[in-house]
């Protein structure tokens, strides 16, 4: 019998939410997996990839509906030292009815109101002092904590500018599920406008409107298991500014960033106010335009971005062993 402590992990997956909350906590998870015994707690929803739980080894149990008693009954029975939620869902109140049996982190996009022993912001433009209002709470904020892949970190390669489209590669890769359903738009956009272009879009299992791409759209790749070797082969990204954002940052591609969700409002705010008209708030054609004349001919203010992130190896999890083990 194992004696590990125990983290639980609360998370979802659907084609509505996506696969952001799981692919970043299975990062997590397996940085602290020979430290502790790690169960995620999920519901199941349509389109849900609770799959890859098992895949990566772990123990995983299963809600019935989204009610805090349930889950706060399965931290009681488990004992945890810390339960890890990245959730939307669940409020406040939640998050104190789990804190009087343990420790809580919360992963939070949105500066909002927590009743967590620590917070963990781990897009590369927050810092500790946009929660300057989270009293007697444990800040970890910025590119430090940002949960990226090593082969992500790993990358060496300087930044290589546009210049032009002529013969060019792109990737269009806009989240899991792609909720605006933009990629096959973006697509004959791109090649109407320039022939030459090589366009791949990237999704997963987790799309709903999978069949209808895999019929349109015969260069599509779905479940890429190394996104980072993939990014790598391409002249531009046109992502959502989400985690395949940070992806692109570390990576030092030129790239197109559009507001795909209510989450990275924040993110697009910060990088418009940097004077990037690549960076889409409300897409359109015409916003698509502009940012494509942007990555081509003013390369060097989106280089003067990228180059002010630099990215740490596993701070989140060295946090959690430190002070926890």
């Amino acid at each position: 019998m194992s004696n590990k402590k125990n983290i639980l992990i609360r998370m979802d997956s659907s084609s509505t939410i996506g696969l952001g909350h799981l692919m970043r906590t299975l990062l997590l998870a397996n940085g602290l997996k020979n430290e502790f015994s790690i169960t995620y707690v999920t519901q199941e929803f349509k389109g849900n990839q609770n799959r890859l739980i098992e895949k990566n080894g772990f123990e995983h149990r299963i809600l019935n509906g989204s009610d805090c008693a349930e889950f706060v009954k399965i931290v009681q029975e488990t004992k945890p030292v810390l339960v890890i939620i990245d959730h939307y869902g669940i409020d406040p109140a939640c998050e104190a009815k789990v804190q009087a049996f343990c420790d809580v982190l919360v992963f939070d996009d949105e500066f909002k109101e927590h009743s967590a022993n620590i917070v963990l912001n781990h897009s590369f433009i927050a810092k500790d002092e946009d929660y300057a209002y989270l009293k007697n709470t444990k800040i970890l904020a910025g590119s430090r904590y940002t949960l990226l892949k090593e082969n992500f970190l790993s990358h060496k390669n300087g930044f290589a500018p546009l210049e032009n489209l002529k013969n060019k590669k792109v990737l269009i890769t806009l989240g899991g599920s792609d909720p605006q359903n933009l990629s096959l738009r973006i697509k004959k956009y791109l090649v109407s406008i320039e022939k030459s272009l090589h366009v791949n879009i990237v999704t997963t299992s987790a799309n709903p409107k999978l069949s209808y791409l895999k019929v349109a759209d015969n260069g599509l790749i779905v479940n890429a298991e190394d996104m980072a070797a993939l990014m790598k082969k391409y002249d531009l990204i046109i992502t959502s500014a989400s985690t395949s954002l940070l992806e692109t940052f570390a990576l030092q591609k030129p790239f197109i960033a559009i507001k795909c969700a209510s989450n990275q409002a924040q993110t697009v705010d910060i990088l418009k106010r940097q004077n990037l008209k690549n960076v889409i708030e409300n897409f359109t054609l015409a916003s698509l335009k502009t940012a494509l004349n942007f990555v081509q001919y003013r390369p060097h203010k989106i280089k003067r971005v990228l180059s002010k992130y630099s990215f740490g190896k596993n701070g989140v999890a060295k946090e959690i062993i430190d002070g926890y083990k």
